[in-house]
């Protein structure tokens, strides 16, 4: 074989080897997927506003140390965001010029901490996010490494203990509803109550002569089994410092229990015309706010009920 033949077939070899090495080399760089064993019981979130910490205590989710219910739904969704993380990329490595440009420092990055019985399960934090929304640049497990990751986690992590924080006053079975009993500042008040026995269903009105529609009474008694604020007021507010005028005061019979709700209408309208209204209720430790659409619930005339 002539030499120079020879050295083309060896130089071609050689090029083969560098490409299956830069191959592998760069399969291992490529796609992974980050996952981790177990199901979490502690979240720490650090926003560049807040650090939030998240908690399940049998099998509720409560957020901060004041244990405000959460939203079922949102936790699971954090839980299914930071267990299989998909790094398509290796960027670069973690350095000071590298944590600033792709906004991993402090003030900036979002820090996420999920554990279990005390064990960290996982640990990373979230920068900017790519050109595309539904990527961002990460880092996992305090490793030397920076990622680019699929997926929204900048828009997923970036909440706040409000957001995180159940709505819902009271959820009650419909079917359990059982009376109402309002009385108004004026000085106005009516009582109605039902009584279901198999199939049958009586009713019962405080106003005198008067006979009960009893398709009116019950859509209005079965539209209090669900209630929900708009917005929350901090812990140490009181009726009193929001110089609200009482409205009405209401009970609501279900099963063998009564919920009872007091709500105050703010003299000043909002910006958008709107009245402001917030109540208290046995149901909550907390002030609320109330919409117009959820007042009207309770905000009736003996007259909403009568044939």
């Amino acid at each position: 074989m002539k030499t120079r033949k020879l050295v083309l077939i060896i130089a071609d070899l050689v090029l083969l080897a560098v490409c299956i090495i830069q191959g592998i080399v760069s399969a291992g760089d490529g796609v992974k997927t980050f996952t981790y064993d177990g199901k979490p019981d502690e979240i720490t979130i650090v926003t560049p506003s807040e650090t939030i910490l998240l908690t399940k205590e049998n099998d509720n989710w409560f957020v901060s140390d004041s244990k405000y219910p959460v939203i079922t739904s949102t936790v699971e969704s954090l839980i299914e965001a930071s267990s299989s993380i998909r790094a398509l990329d290796k960027i670069a490595s973690v350095n000071e010029n590298n944590l600033t440009k792709y906004e991993l420092t402090d003030g900036k990055k979002i820090s996420v901490e999920i554990k279990k019985a005390g064990k960290i399960l996982r640990s990373f934090s979230i920068g900017k996010d790519a050109a595309s929304s539904s990527q961002s640049y990460i880092t996992l497990d305090k490793g030397n490494d920076i990622y680019l990751a699929s997926g929204s986690l900048r828009n997923t992590f970036d909440t706040t203990v409000d957001a995180l924080r159940s709505k819902v006053i009271w959820d009650f079975d419909k079917n359990t509803i059982s009376s109402l009993g309002v009385t108004k500042a004026d000085g106005e008040n009516w009582s109605l109550s039902r009584l279901v026995s198999g199939n049958s269903e009586s009713w019962s009105f405080s106003v005198p002569d008067k006979e009960v529609d009893s398709a009116k009474a019950k859509n209005v008694l079965e539209a209090l089994a669900y209630l929900t604020t708009s917005k929350w007021y901090d812990d140490d507010i009181k009726p009193h410092n929001l110089n609200g005028e009482l409205l009405l005061t209401a009970k609501v019979g279900h099963t063998f229990d009564t919920a009872s709700i007091e709500i105050y209408k703010v003299d000043a309208a909002t910006e958008d015309g709107e009245t402001t209204y917030f109540a208290v209720s046995s149901e909550s430790p907390y002030v609320f706010e109330l919409s117009s659409y959820n007042v009207e619930k309770f905000n009736k005339n003996a007259e909403d009920f009568i044939k």
